[in-house]
C-alpha cells in the first residue's frame, strides 16, 4: 500500500522531517479504515520518498522509518538498534544508567529504551512499533547482556494510537527497585511505578552542573524534587536542602536515596504541593541561596502552553522573593510545547513584577544520550535556564 502526499508536502520529508499528518495525505479518505501497516510514501508527482508506519487512527498518520526502498523486518530494527547502542558507547557518561534509544532522534519513531544497571525499561508509544515488539525485544536481548526488560508503555498518548496502556516484564525478572550510580552518587530507581521510566536520566548533566554552583553551607530549595536527585547532589556539595514533592511515594524514596548516600542529616523532604509550599515559605520570610524549579511537563498540548507559562510565573515570582543578590535560580521545563522563549518570558515577567534584575548564567538542553535533530523540532524538549539575582 502507498500514501500520496498533497502537493508541496514532500518538501519537509525531503528535509528529514519524519511525521506526516492526516491532512497532508491526499488519499487519506480512501485509507482511513485500513489497519496499521508499513506503507510506501510518495509525492504528488509519484516520487518515492520513503517507507513509513501508517496508522489512520492517529493524528500523526504516518512516521517515516527510512528514505530507502528497503525491507522493514527484524534485521532492519537490529541494525538501527545496534547503531544507537554504538553511539552511546562513545559518550563519556559517568553512570550505569542511560538512554539507549531515543525514538525519532535514533530513527526508530515511537521507541524509548533506557538502561538501568543490568536492566532495560522499554516504552512503546506507537502502534507501528507495537507490532514489532517481539522482534525488538529479541534484538535487545541478543545485543546486550541484560537480566531483564520491563515495559512501561503506560502513557496516555497511546490511546490516540488505538493502544491500551501496558506495563510488565517482557524478559527475565525485573525487581521493582534497582540501584544505579551517577557521578559517584547512588540512587534507587522504581522501575515499575516511577515517573517516566523510573528516573529523570535527561537531567544528569544539569545535576552535575547544579552541584558545581553550590557552596558549602548554602541553603537550597528543590521544588518538584521527585526521588531527590537534585537535592542529593546539592547536599553532597555541603548544602542544607529542602526538597518538596506532592507524591508521597517519591518523597519516601527520596529519603531512602539520602540515606544510602549518608546525607539524611542535610536534607528535609516535604510531601506537599510545590505551588503552595513555595508561597508559604515566601510569605514566612524564608531565604535561600539556590532554588530549583523542575516541574513535570504540566501540558502535553499546545493549547495548555500559555497556562503553563503563567504557572511558571507564579513559581518564579515566589522564588525570587526568597533570593537575595547573589542568589541563584534554576528553571527547567520538559514540556515540548513550552518553548525557551515562553520560559524566558515567564522569568522576565516575574522579575519585573518583583523588581529584581537577573543575569543569565547559562542555558542548557537535554544530554547527548537524548539527542535531538535540527529538522525535527519535536525531538528537542528539555530547556533549562540558570540565573543569578543581581539586585
Amino acid at each position: 500500500m502507498e500514501i500520496t502526499l498533497k502537493k508541496g508536502k514532500e518538501k519537509k520529508i525531503k528535509n528529514f522531517y519524519l511525521w506526516i499528518f492526516r491532512d497532508e495525505i491526499e488519499n487519506f479518505e480512501k485509507l482511513k479504515k485500513e489497519p496499521v501497516q508499513i506503507v510506501n510514501v510518495k509525492s504528488s508527482d509519484n516520487e518515492f520518498l520513503g517507507k513509513a508506519f501508517f496508522n489512520p487512527k492517529s493524528h500523526i498518520a504516518a512516521r517515516i522509518l527510512t528514505r530507502d526502498n528497503e525491507k522493514i523486518d527484524t534485521n532492519f530494527f537490529k541494525r538501527r538498534i545496534k547503531e544507537a547502542i554504538e553511539k552511546r558507547k562513545k559518550l563519556k557518561i559517568k553512570s550505569n544508567a542511560l538512554r539507549l534509544i531515543h525514538a525519532e532522534a535514533d530513527e526508530i519513531p515511537g521507541l524509548i529504551v533506557d538502561k538501568f544497571d543490568n536492566y532495560l525499561v522499554l516504552q512503546i508509544r506507537t502502534a507501528g512499533i507495537e507490532s514489532f515488539k517481539h522482534e525488538i525485544t529479541t534484538v535487545l536481548t541478543d545485543l546486550l547482556k541484560i537480566s531483564g526488560i520491563y515495559e512501561r508503555s503506560d502513557m496516555e498518548s497511546r490511546k490516540e494510537e488505538g493502544l491500551e496502556t501496558l506495563s510488565g516484564e517482557l524478559y527475565g525478572h525485573v525487581p521493582r527497585y534497582v540501584e544505579i550510580e551517577e557521578n559517584g552518587l547512588k540512587f534507587l530507581v522504581d522501575l515499575h511505578y516511577g515517573q517516566k521510566t523510573g528516573f529523570y536520566l535527561d537531567q544528569r548533566d544539569n545535576r552535575k552542573k547544579i552541584k558545581e554552583m553550590v557552596n558549602k553551607g548554602d541553603k537550597v530549595l528543590d521544588l518538584f524534587c521527585y526521588s531527590g536527585a537534585f537535592s542529593i547532589y546539592c547536599a553532597s556539595a555541603g548544602a542544607s536542602v529542602i526538597g518538596v514533592d506532592s507524591d508521597r511515594s517519591a518523597t519516601d524514596l527520596a529519603r531512602e536515596n539520602a540515606k544510602i548516600n549518608k546525607l539524611s542529616d542535610r536534607i528535609t523532604f516535604l510531601t506537599g504541593d510545590a505551588f503552595e509550599t513555595v508561597e508559604s515559605l515566601a510569605n514566612s520570610g524564608e531565604k535561600f541561596d539556590l532554588i530549583i524549579i523542575d516541574p513535570p511537563a504540566m501540558t502535553k498540548t499546545k493549547r495548555g502552553a500559555e497556562g503553563v507559562k503563567w504557572a511558571f510565573h507564579k513559581l518564579i515570582l515566589n522564588s525570587l522573593k526568597m533570593l537575595e543578590p547573589g542568589g541563584k535560580l534554576m528553571v527547567s521545563s520538559c514540556a515540548y510545547h513550552v518553548s525557551l522563549n515562553m520560559l524566558k518570558e515567564a522569568i522576565r515577567f516575574a522579575s519585573n513584577d518583583i523588581g529584581k534584575k537577573l543575569r543569565v548564567i547559562d542555558v542548557t538542553f537535554q544530554p547527548e544520550d537524548h539527542p535531538w535533530i535540527l529538522q525535527m523540532p519535536e525531538t528537542l524538549y528539555l530547556k533549562t535556564i540558570y540565573l543569578e539575582v543581581l539586585k
